[in-house]
Parts: structure tokens; sequence; C-alpha cells
């Protein structure tokens, strides 16, 4: 292999962006007479990302909207996923017969519609525990790949393998810097992917365990009230839409508000450390609550909002209704429907919360 090919790999490896397009993957499928060229990488926890020449763009967005993973041959037997775990390329037909090709609804309903029916791939293990799989495919029509492909894959399989390595390994780093800036700056800030730890500050560990706790399958906030919203957020995909939410003071620490902020091309990045920063800010200031967050926070309509500020201002319900010339029953609705939309069980713990988002609105 010229040396030139080489150059590009590891240029890739240092430019992500230089695998798209016309760039690495394309070449490589070029090289190997085939047309698509698709890297993909699946997490632990099933998060599935990709990228493609532009050829294999199509094809894999129907393999991911049409959740042909779910039917993939490949995938649903260890043993196949265990060849392909071996430290080479191998050919689709080493690892099944072309009869259970032409019978697989797989092959069938997706493979050779879609013009891939033949490839070549090899699975590469991340330090993250990514699963990484490169391939290159060709159409049905076109007949399988030749034999030497692979040899010619396998000799250059190191130099992929690492060049996908690094530029992990270098995406961490770009994320570690940017937490260690926030830091720098006063900020409690902190990176995760797909809602787990992978980097903080010092000033973010330090909240470890009694703000947050750094759980295998996410991070949790220790008050049940936000952990519940930072629940909530992550489930309405947080990583591509960003949010915000309170911790209320407690007499272990001081009120803060969590910003949550997404990595901008992190969903499109097969490489990408973490997909969110998290942005913790200290509450230091006395100020009067804004009905704007605490509507926007908890979706309160304007009289649950008031009843969530009188509450929060030490008022009792049977005063908050006096003051409204209203019945008690209709401020204890009003009440238990904040309750459920702020995750509050008792007045003391509304109370706390609002004044942890009165200090933050100053």
């Amino acid at each position: 292999m010229e040396l030139g090919f080489i150059d590009t790999i590891y240029e890739a490896a240092i430019v992500p962006e230089l695998w798209k397009g016309t760039g690495l993957l394309d070449q490589l499928a070029r090289r190997s007479h085939a047309r698509d060229g698709v890297l993909m990488a699946m997490s632990p926890d099933g998060d599935f990302r990709w990228i493609a020449n532009d050829s294999g763009i199509p094809k894999v967005e129907a393999y991911v909207r049409d959740n042909w993973g779910a039917r993939n041959p490949y995938l649903l037997s260890e043993e196949r996923s265990r060849r392909f775990n071996e430290p080479r390329f191998l050919m689709d037909t080493e690892i099944m017969s072309i009869e259970e090709m032409q019978d697989s609804e797989y092959y069938q309903g997706f493979m050779k519609p879609m013009g891939c029916f033949w490839h070549a791939g090899t699975g590469i293990m991340s330090p993250s525990g990514d699963q990484i799989k490169l391939s290159v495919h060709r159409s049905f029509e076109e007949g399988p790949l030749p034999p030497e492909v692979t040899s010619m894959l396998t000799e250059i399989r190191p130099h992929l393998a690492r060049a996908a390595l690094l530029a992990s390994r270098l995406k961490f780093e770009q994320i570690k810097s940017t937490v260690d800036s926030m830091g720098a700056l006063g900020i409690w800030a902190a990176a995760l992917k797909n809602g787990r730890l992978v980097v903080a500050n010092e000033s973010f560990a330090r909240l470890i365990p009694d703000v947050v706790r750094d759980a295998r399958h996410r991070l949790v906030v220790v008050q049940k009230s936000a952990d519940q919203r930072w629940s909530t957020l992550l489930e309405s995909h947080a990583a591509r839409l960003g949010g915000s939410f309170p911790i209320a003071a407690s007499e272990e620490h001081r009120a803060m508000v969590v910003h949550a902020l997404p990595i901008r091309g992190a969903a499109n990045d097969i490489f990408n450390a973490a997909d969110l920063l998290l942005a913790v800010t200290p509450v230091l200031k006395e100020a009067k609550v804004d009905d704007g967050i605490l509507a926007g926070l908890y979706d309160l309509t304007p009289a649950e909002a008031d009843v969530a500020k009188e509450i929060g201002s030490g008022r009792s319900v049977e005063d908050i209704a006096k003051s409204r010339d209203t019945s008690v029953g209709t401020i204890r609705s009003q009440l238990h429907a904040v309750y459920d939309k702020t995750g509050s069980r008792r007045q003391i713990d509304l109370a706390r919360l609002v004044l942890g988002l009165a200090r933050y609105g100053g």
C-alpha cells in the first residue's frame, strides 16, 4: 500500500471530517472495488452512530429509519459478531453462506434492494467500550467482492484502527480541555455521554457524592425532585435540545441551577467523546422569584405559579386563600398540581425549590 494513502488515513484521525463525503471512506471503497464505505459505532447501552461516503448515506439512513439493525443476522448471533472482532477484514461469505444470504429477510428486504448486498468488514473495540464496524459494500448485480480485497484491507487495518482510536482520543482531550477551561472561569462543569459522566472539573467533582452521584446507568441527582427533572430532561433529548433545572437549597448545600448544553455536532460525529455539557451555577444572593422561570421550568399555570411563590415566601394555604378571596380547597387543588409538576411532596420541599429559583433569578 503506497505511503500516500497511509498518510490520508492519519490525516483523517486528526480531522474526522476527512472520513466523510469523498474522503477516506470513499477512497477505501473504490480501492476495494466497492461503492459504499461505512463506519458505524455502537455503545454498550445501544447508542448507534455512523458516518459514510456519499453513496452510502441514503442506505444507512434507511437502515436506521426502518430499524434493520434489529434484523441484522450479524448482530443477532454471538458467533458471527465474534468473527467480525477478529483482527482482520472478513468477507460476508466467510460468515454466512450464499444460501443463507439468499434466504435472509435482512439481505432480501434491505441489502439487495438497497444495492449493498456484498460486503467486507471488520470490528474495532474502542477504549470507551464502543464497538466500531468498518465495512465496504457493492450491489448484488456486481457479484461478490474480489478475494484479494480482504488481504489488502487487512494489511492496512492496523492503520485504520489506530486512526479511529486516535480520533476518539483527540475528541476526549478536546472535551476535557473545554471542561477545565470552564473551571478556570468559576463554572462547575462536566461532560456527559448518554447521561453518564465522562469528565468533570475539580469544582464539579466536589459535588460528588453529596449533590450528584456517578451511577453506572447515568449521573444521578441526590435530591429526588431535581433528579426527576433531570431524568425527564434526558428522556426529552437533552443532548439535542438542552435545558435547565434547579436543585433546591438544603442544610448541606446552597441552591444551584444546572444548565444542560448540547455539544454541537456530537449527534453526527462517530468519534464524539461526549454529547452534553453540564454547567452548574451556584446561588449567591437573594432575589425575588421570576414568574417566567417558575412557569417555564415546570409548565405551571399563572395561578399555580402564584401559589408556588406564596408557599416559597412562607405563607400558609389559608392565608393565600384569604388574600385571593377564594376557597382553601381551590388553593389546595392548585398546590397539588404544583407538587405533581415539580416533583415536590411537602410544602417545605416546594419552599426550598422556590427559594433556590428566587436566588438564581437575581
